[in-house]
């Protein structure tokens, strides 16, 4: 399968990533967001990262970090109990210093967990990716739109959204707020970066990017990163290779009550490669 990303791909040879070139290994960590401007996010990184890449991403509707999620028949590991840590431990030492991204955090808070179980979780990625070097980024719980949310509103896209999880709203807010809160400090404690992205970058639904915003606020999270080409405009690919990117299956998931395991890397051309877990 070929796939043109962006102008660095296009202007790319198609000489073969060989054991001996250094790469840049990219993780990518979270859930309905990440999924939507997954195109998006793959174009951009070919485009803002000059180097090769080798992309780990963990990602999906619904994902937790810490249970299996199930979303229209959909089933998914745990973030933390993936394979991509095992993948990431891995990767040869010829390489250039990892680059992460964590993201989507607050799904479990609507399956009930509470915010010492969630923040756990995160604590334990962010320390994973700690012993590997990484320079992360971090994105935050989007408190200034949740803050403008009724509880009507809420009730109304939680059944849309979890239908199969109850939780009543002002249990909701003052667990998203503690972990808002909490996320300050474990950036200030593993000296990331912590992003928020604007109220402004979000509509009638206070959780997922507007598909416009998306572009400048995945911008702005990457270029956090000393290596991100700030000269670079995302743009999403083309229609096809967006339909192509999105068809591609992680390592292990369930669906309808059967196991799927697909070998890893699902893409692997010119100076990318591609893991979804």
């Amino acid at each position: 399968m070929v796939i043109a990303f962006g102008r660095r791909l296009e202007a790319a040879s198609m000489t073969t990533l060989t054991d001996e070139e250094l790469f840049r290994p990219v993780v990518l960590i979270g859930a309905s967001n990440l999924a939507r401007a997954f195109p998006l996010v793959v174009n951009g990184l070919c485009a803002g990262l000059r180097e090769p890449l080798t992309v780990l991403a963990a990602f999906g509707h619904g994902r937790s970090y810490g249970l299996r999620s199930r979303i229209l028949g959909r089933t998914l590991p745990g973030i933390v109990q993936c394979g991509l840590w095992a993948a990431l431990s891995q990767q040869s030492s010829t390489r250039l210093p990892l680059l992460a991204a964590v993201t989507d955090i607050g799904n479990d808070l609507v399956y009930g967990v509470t915010a010492p179980e969630l923040l756990a979780w995160v604590d334990t990625c962010l320390d994973r990716l700690a012993k590997h070097r990484s320079e992360t980024v971090l994105m935050s719980l989007p408190m200034a739109s949740i803050e403008r949310l009724p509880p009507w509103k809420f009730e109304l896209l939680r059944r849309v959204f979890f239908p199969a999880h109850r939780i009543d709203w002002p249990v909701l807010y003052e667990r998203a707020r503690r972990v808002h809160e909490e996320l300050r400090r474990l950036a200030t404690a593993y000296g990331i970066r912590l992003i928020e992205p604007a109220a402004a970058c979000y509509g009638f639904d206070p959780i997922h990017i507007l598909r416009r915003r998306q572009p400048q606020v995945w911008q702005e999270f990457f270029s956090q990163w000393q290596a991100w080409d700030r000269s670079v405009s995302m743009a999403y690919p083309p229609l096809n290779e967006s339909l192509r990117l999105r068809a591609l299956r992680p390592t292990e998931r369930g669906l309808f009550g059967c196991r799927q395991v697909t070998p890893q890397p699902v893409l692997k051309r010119d100076r990318l490669t591609l893991s979804l877990y």
